[in-house]
């Protein structure tokens, strides 16, 4: 049930997504200068976090900040080389499969994650 709930609340925050934001592309986070930028547009959410093994799943470790006026949200993570599986997660509560990532893979919990290359 738990299982259902969240692919749920994913397709309805990626229709959200989807529908919100007609006018950004969405993109991959990008290497910059003291880590990996993740950008994604949110334009209806009160917060934005991104989530994943580098920082235990955490969503109050990397909060995003709000920037522009089109609803997207960006923070820039330090991350080691490698392959590193994240999520966003809207307003504390809703899990949300990136749109934009380099590789993608199921969890065994029956979600994706994004993944992101650091070389």
């Amino acid at each position: 049930m738990l299982m259902l709930r969240r692919l749920i609340a994913s397709l309805t925050a990626l229709i959200w997504l989807v529908g919100c934001t007609s006018t950004f592309v969405q993109m991959a986070p990008t290497p910059v200068s003291g880590g990996v930028r993740f950008l994604v547009a949110v334009p209806a959410a009160e917060s934005v976090a991104v989530v994943g093994a580098f920082n235990g799943w955490s969503s109050t470790t990397h909060v995003m900040t709000r920037v522009g006026s089109n609803g997207s949200w960006s923070v820039v993570v330090p991350l080691s080389g490698g392959e590193h599986p994240f999520m966003y997660v809207i307003d504390g509560k809703t899990w949300l499969v990136p749109p934009a990532a380099d590789d993608f893979v199921t969890d065994g919990f029956g979600n994706t994650n994004g993944v992101v290359i650091v070389p």
